[in-house]
C-alpha cells in the first residue's frame, strides 16, 4: 500500500418522466432501452443525447431520435437515426445542432416499434440572462447508500443543469469498504479493471430508475475524478493499482477512459488525446464554468505520509513540506494553466460577472484537527474491530499536515498558486464548485488576509460520509475544521446529499440538501445550510449565512 489518504479510508485500507422508486438489483425491463436517455454538453445551438439499445444476444439494434418542443412531441425540430452495436457497448450518442439558445427540448429514441423514456434537455442561452439553477453532485456509491439524491434531482421543479464533478461509479469490487458493509453488491463483484468490468459496473449504476429520471430531468455537464479509473490516479498509476495482480496500469486507464466516453453523456475528445476533457461554457452575459482535467492529462504522483514522511521530528515535517511545494509538481500542467487564462480572458471580454471554476476535489486550504481527542476507546475499538490497527491513523493528526487530502489541491500547492494568480487577475467574482471529500463545505480562499474566490463543495450523493467511517458521528469535527482552518467557514462530515445553487446578477445562493437516511429504501430531503455570495464595490462579498 502506497500511503494513507481519503480515498484509503473508504477502502478501508489503513426514467423517464415519471420517477419510480428506488429498487435494489433493479432488473432491466423488456426494452431495448432499458438504461434510460441522458443529454449533456449543452451549447447555444447543440445538445449530445444519450441512450444505450440492446437486443438479447447482442445483435446491433437501428432506430431513430427525435427532438422536439413539446413534451408530447407535437413539434418536432430535429431527428434521424442511429445504429447500436457492441463496439460501443450498444451505446448511443446523438450530437443534435441546429437548436435555438435558451431553449427547453424534449428528446426520444424508438427501435423495434419500442419508445425510450423521454428526456428534457436546455440549450445553454445567449444574451441577457437573469438567472441560472444548477445541481452540484459527486461520489455516487451503489453499494452503500440508496439513490435518494438522485430522486431528489429528478423532482426538483426549476434545473438548468447538474455539474457531476467526479466519482460517478467507484472501482472497487464487493466488500471493498473495509468500514462499512455494502447494502448491495457490486457487479462484476471484484474490482473493476478490464472493459468488460468497467461497462459492467456503468450498467449497473445505469440500472436504477432514480439515476435515470436525474439524467432525464436536465442537461450533465460531467468530469471525472479518480473512482471512475482508481484509487488516487495520477498519470503515470494509482494507489489502487496492482501491476503484478492488475496488469499495465496504461491498459486499465485505457479501458476506463473508454467506458466513461461511452456511457457517459459527454462529447469525446477531439485528436488522439483521449484524457483532454477539459472544456468551458458561457451561460449569456451572467457566467462562464470553467471545468479543467485534473487526473489524467498532467497530475503527477501524489505524496503520502506514510511514503513521504519519514518521521515525526521537525526536520522530518520541513523535508515533507519542501517536498510538497515543489513548484515543478503539475496537477493541471501548463497547456490547461494557459488554456485557463483564456478561458478568463474571454469572460472579461464579454463582461460576465461570475467566473465558476469546477473542481472534482477540494481547492482550500484545511489541515485536520487533533482526532485522537475525538476518538473515543469504544469507537477505537469499532474501527480496529473492522480493519485491525486502523486507529493509529488519527496519530498523524496534529502535525499540521494535510491528512485523508493529499490528492486534493493541498497536494499540489505550487499549481493551486498559478490558478490563484488567474484568480486575482480576473475581472470576475469567482465561485469553486468541487466535491470529493465526502464531506460538505462552505469555504473562502485566502492568500494571505486577502480573499479571492469563495468554495462550496458537495459531499457523496449516497455516503458513508468520513465522520461515519471514522466512528466521529457524535463529534464536533466539522465545527474543529472551521474553527482550525482559516479557509473554512462551516463543515458537515456526517453530510450526505448535494447543493442547489442558483446564480442571479447580484448574488449566488446555495442550499445544501442532506439525504435524512442514506440506507434506508425511503428517505426524505432536509435543507441543511443555505448561504448567500454577493457582488460588490470591490471584490464579491464573504458568504452570508441564511
Amino acid at each position: 500500500m502506497s500511503g494513507i489518504d481519503r480515498r484509503t479510508v473508504l477502502a478501508g485500507g489503513i426514467a423517464g418522466t415519471t420517477l419510480a422508486a428506488t429498487a435494489r438489483g433493479t432488473t432491466p425491463r423488456t426494452t431495448p432501452f432499458a438504461y434510460g436517455v441522458a443529454s449533456g454538453d449543452p451549447g447555444a445551438d447543440r445538445m449530445l443525447l444519450w441512450t444505450r439499445a440492446r437486443r438479447t444476444g447482442g445483435r446491433p439494434v437501428d432506430g431513430a431520435w427525435q427532438v422536439a418542443t413539446d413534451a408530447a412531441f407535437g413539434s418536432i425540430v430535429a431527428q434521424g437515426a442511429f445504429r447500436a452495436t457492441d463496439a460501443t457497448d450498444h451505446t448511443v450518442k446523438v450530437d443534435v445542432t441546429g437548436l435555438n439558445p435558451g431553449t427547453d427540448y424534449w428528446y426520444r429514441f424508438t427501435a423495434d416499434g419500442v419508445a425510450s423514456p423521454v428526456g428534457r434537455t436546455r440549450t445553454l442561452p445567449t444574451g441577457s440572462l437573469d438567472r441560472l439553477d444548477i445541481v452540484l453532485a459527486c461520489c455516487a456509491m451503489y453499494t452503500q447508500g440508496e439513490f435518494h439524491a438522485y430522486r431528489a434531482i429528478a423532482e426538483r421543479p426549476t434545473l438548468d443543469l447538474v455539474l457531476f464533478v467526479g466519482d460517478y461509479i467507484y472501482e472497487y469490487g464487493t466488500g471493498g469498504i473495509r468500514l462499512a458493509p455494502d447494502i448491495r453488491p457490486a457487479e462484476p463483484s471484484g474490482d473493476a479493471v478490464t472493459l468488460a468490468d468497467y461497462r459492467t459496473r456503468y450498467a449497473q449504476w445505469r440500472r436504477d430508475p432514480a439515476l435515470q429520471a436525474a439524467h432525464a430531468r436536465a442537461p450533465w455537464i460531467c468530469m471525472w475524478d479518480d473512482h471512475e479509473i482508481a484509487n488516487d490516479d495520477w498519470t503515470g498509476g494509482a494507489q489502487h493499482h496492482d501491476p503484478a495482480r492488475q496488469g499495465p496500469w496504461e491498459a486499465r486507464k485505457a479501458a476506463a477512459v473508454r467506458a466513461y466516453l461511452e456511457w457517459m453523456p459527454i462529447r469525446d475528445p477531439q485528436g488522439p488525446d483521449r484524457h483532454a476533457i477539459n472544456r468551458a461554457y458561457a451561460f449569456g452575459d451572467l457566467a462562464t464554468l470553467v471545468l479543467p482535467e485534473t487526473r489524467l492529462e498532467a497530475r503527477d504522483r501524489p505524496l503520502t505520509l506514510t511514503g513521504d514522511l519519514h518521521g515525526r521530528t521537525p526536520s522530518d515535517i520541513a523535508a515533507f513540506r519542501h517536498l510538497l511545494a515543489d513548484p515543478d509538481r503539475r496537477m493541471v500542467g501548463q497547456a490547461q494553466m494557459e488554456w485557463l487564462g483564456f478561458s478568463i480572458e474571454e469572460n472579461d471580454a464579454a463582461g460576465r460577472p461570475w467566473l465558476l471554476f469546477g473542481s472534482p476535489t477540494i481547492m482550500a486550504r484545511y489541515v485536520y484537527p487533533d482526532l485522537n481527542a475525538m476518538l473515543s476507546p469504544d469507537a477505537r475499538a469499532a474501527l480496529d474491530a473492522r480493519r485491525p490497527g486502523f486507529s493509529a491513523v488519527f496519530e498523524q493528526t496534529g502535525l499540521g499536515l494535510p491528512l485523508f487530502n493529499l490528492d486534493s489541491w493541498d497536494g499540489y500547492p505550487a499549481e493551486r498558486d498559478r490558478v490563484y494568480d488567474l484568480f486575482e487577475r480576473a475581472r470576475a467574482d469567482v465561485v469553486v464548485l468541487s466535491g470529493d471529500s465526502h464531506m460538505a463545505w462552505i469555504n473562502e480562499l485566502h492568500r494571505g488576509d486577502r480573499r479571492i474566490a469563495v468554495e462550496v463543495s458537495a459531499s457523496t450523493l449516497t455516503g458513508p460520509s468520513m465522520g461515519h467511517l471514522l466512528h466521529l458521528d457524535d463529534t464536533a469535527l466539522g465545527a474543529a475544521f472551521a474553527r482550525e482552518n482559516d479557509d473554512v467557514l462551516w463543515c458537515d462530515h456526517l453530510a450526505v446529499g448535494l447543493v442547489a445553487l442558483s446564480v442571479t446578477r447580484d448574488a449566488i445562493k446555495a442550499q445544501f440538501l442532506s439525504v435524512d437516511a442514506p440506507r434506508a429504501r425511503n428517505s426524505g430531503m432536509t435543507v441543511a445550510k443555505r448561504v448567500r455570495t454577493r457582488r460588490t464595490a470591490g471584490r464579491q462579498s464573504g458568504w452570508e449565512m441564511l
